[in-house]
């Protein structure tokens, strides 16, 4: 994430500062794990997040791959945030990898070139 202290991105705002959210104004309570996970997710929009990266990142220490502690932190998030198709995003586990927050985009966005070929690259 840059170094400035709000970062918004569709109905989200995030105070690195604060470490508050915001789902469409309205603030989210959010734990300090639950918002570097917020955090680490929304800076990496479209990328494959492995669980060994998240867990780093996040906890600052290796993975234990006998953990749920990620697979709960998600399902956590999911809810909190409202992590949803309604609000164009998705947070879905990648097989065998991790986790990746997708952007979903209806007829009515204005997408660039660029964009359409990350959503054909994701799809594929």
């Amino acid at each position: 994430m840059s170094s400035n202290a709000l970062f918004e991105v569709g109905p989200y705002c995030f105070d690195s500062r604060q470490q508050t959210v915001t789902v469409r104004g309205k603030p989210v309570p959010l734990s300090g794990t639950q918002f570097r996970l917020a955090q680490l997710f929304f800076s990496n929009i479209g990328r494959v997040l492995s669980r060994d990266h998240i867990f780093a990142m996040v906890w600052g220490r290796e993975f234990r791959e006998t953990t749920r502690t990620i697979d709960s932190h998600v399902s956590r998030l999911r809810l909190a945030l409202e992590i949803e198709p309604v609000n164009h995003f998705r947070l879905q586990p990648v097989y065998k990898s991790g986790y990746c927050l997708l952007h979903l985009y209806d007829e009515h966005d204005d997408i660039d070139e660029s964009t359409e070929s990350e959503r054909a690259r994701i799809a594929a």
